[in-house]
């Protein structure tokens, strides 16, 4: 038995991990079209502020190949899957047979399309480890202001982590609002103030249009308005890296699209993580979930049923947790855009805003800023479907979980 596993991150690894717990002599091969053992992507903007060392994001020291007897193919870039003769096809030419697979590609960041001036130095696209490391050794060359494309996740993220270097950093938005996919704008506009009060200038309703320079970027051309800048940091979100699964016969929507066993349509093929089309626990709406803690789960379901383990996925979580200059941010399941009209209890304080969605008496969405206090309490009803109409009104009460004991 061969055990061919493509992609390095969390996925792909949880899967060796579990398959090696079942299986303890068949060969195993990792691919990686990068050249870095497994690491944290998560950690990634915090490398930037200087926080953590590089190495702190390495997950396994230099034997844990060996230790769970597993090859594994460095700079092994995946050009196409023939899965009529189990075989891979390397962009080096080199050709790898399987029996069982797992396409644990993972997520490509998206760059904008028809921007002029992409081609000058001081562009960087956020999402490796290697443009991570360009932007530090920008960074180190002497930055002045920073301007961060994107308002999601990773863009908030990194605008906080260059501003706390002490660079004057602008963050450019499409949309009204920062976090729009994991926050209404009522409590949207609560981080936007942090933001701002720690010296982040965010630029909302607005898109880029052009980079300016010679050589090096020296300004970008907005829609509404010109910026000066001597580094940008693309941060517009990622997308499932399908294209490795072109003509291979596996059925693909917005990502690979996969059963409870995360086996795709086709026998022995198997996908996990970023780059799949899974389901989400509590609302059952399909999509890529990209956070860390589903591609970990997601690689252990696939690595135990491709070991002959049966076992099924429950489904995504939706769990997002930020820290914006030590302020935490936790917003779980659905948001009113989402699902449109619900009940909505919501309490703000000089401190803390905080935010619930119920629909029928049930939790479906959950929006904090300044606190995380029960959140996990919360997330528990809500996989539960627990009816919550006798404590509904104490759901906000910082003292909650007392108060129903």
């Amino acid at each position: 038995m061969h055990y061919v596993i493509i992609g390095n991150g969390g996925a792909g690894v949880s899967a060796l991990k579990n398959i090696r717990e079942i299986d303890h002599e068949s060969k195993i091969t990792i691919l990686s079209r990068e050249k870095y053992p497994p690491y944290s992507p998560c950690s990634l903007p915090n490398l930037i502020s200087g926080e953590i060392e590089k190495t702190v994001i390495f997950r396994f020291d230099d034997q844990f190949y060996k230790r769970h007897k597993a090859k594994f193919l460095k700079n092994s870039e995946v050009l196409n899957i023939n899965s009529y003769s189990k075989e891979i096809i390397l962009k080096n030419g080199k050709k790898i047979k399987y029996d069982k697979l797992l396409i644990a590609a993972g997520a490509t960041p998206i760059i904008p399309k028809k921007i002029k001036g992409l081609h000058l130095k001081g562009i960087h696209i956020m999402g490796t480890l290697d443009s991570t490391i360009e932007i530090l050794n920008h960074i180190n060359q002497g930055v002045q202001h920073a301007v961060v494309v994107g308002g999601g996740f990773m863009g908030v993220e990194t605008a906080v982590n260059l501003r706390k270097r002490g660079i004057t950093v602008s963050v450019v938005e499409m949309l009204s609002n920062i976090l729009s996919r994991m926050l209404d704008p009522d409590i949207s506009e609560k981080v936007e103030q942090i933001l701002i009060e720690h010296g982040i200038n965010l630029i909302l309703n607005d898109t880029l249009k052009e980079i300016n320079g010679q050589f090096l970027v020296n300004s970008i051309t907005l829609e509404k308005k010109k910026i000066n800048c001597d580094m940008i940091v693309i941060a517009i979100g990622v997308a499932p890296n399908i294209g490795i699964i072109q003509n291979s016969g596996i059925k693909v929507n917005n990502g690979v699209i996969v059963d409870s066993t995360m086996q795709t349509n086709i026998k022995d093929i198997y996908a996990a993580g970023d780059i799949t089309e899974v389901w989400e626990q509590i609302s059952g709406k399909k999509g890529s979930f990209a956070i860390w803690p589903n591609a970990i789960e997601q690689g252990r379901i696939a690595g135990l049923n491709m070991a002959g383990c049966p076992t099924i996925y429950n489904g995504a979580e939706v769990i997002n947790v930020l820290n914006v200059f030590n302020t935490p941010v936790v917003a779980i399941g659905s948001t009113l855009k989402d699902i449109g009209k619900c009940e909505v209890l919501s309490r703000f304080t000089p401190c803390t805003s905080k935010k619930i969605l119920l629909e029928n008496n049930r939790i479906i969405g959950l929006q904090f800023v300044g606190t995380i206090r029960n959140s996990g309490v919360f997330y528990s009803f809500m996989k539960n479907n627990t009816d919550v109409i006798d404590i509904k009104y104490r759901l906000l009460d910082d003292n909650f979980i007392n108060i129903v004991q």
